[in-house]
């Protein structure tokens, strides 16, 4: 289920690609757990950025749909990983779609000013979601992206 090292492009953006990495050797067991552990990091950090957002002054406007138009992209390329690994399908490019949703996420909350648990709760996503890069060798760097709601 380890896939080749990848140069990962973003949607409209380009995060920088670091060298190709070695993945880190983890067993089948450790993967299905670790994608547990992003889905519920999504999920919470869904619910935290909902609440974040209808405290903020972006509440009911356009930025806010986009905002929750980017998570969903985000969870929808979790999910769909999450099948994949469970069908032995999984791959890099499927680790690539996630992390390039997640980074347009990354760069939207480095911009705004959100709660802390809001902030909390994407660091520890954004934790799980690098662990998952090296399982599968792809080569990734967090960089702002400069689309998206600010």
């Amino acid at each position: 289920a380890v896939g080749a090292a990848l140069v990962v492009a973003g949607l409209g953006a380009t995060p920088a690609a670091a060298v190709a990495q070695e993945p880190t050797r983890l067993s089948d067991d450790q993967v299905e757990r670790l994608l547990e552990r992003i889905e519920k990091s999504a999920d919470k950090y869904r619910e935290s950025i909902d609440d974040a957002l209808d405290k903020s002054k972006l509440d009911d406007t356009k930025r806010e749909d986009e905002v929750n138009k980017y998570v969903k992209e985000f969870e929808d390329a979790t999910d769909r990983l999450e099948e994949r690994f469970s069908d032995e399908k999984a791959a890099a490019e499927d680790v690539r779609e996630v992390l390039t949703r997640a980074a347009r996420l990354d760069g939207m909350m480095s911009r705004m000013t959100l709660t802390d648990r809001a902030q909390s709760d994407w660091r520890l996503l954004r934790n799980d979601l690098n662990e998952l890069a090296r399982a599968y060798g792809v080569a990734w760097e967090w960089t702002a992206i400069t689309a998206g709601p600010r």
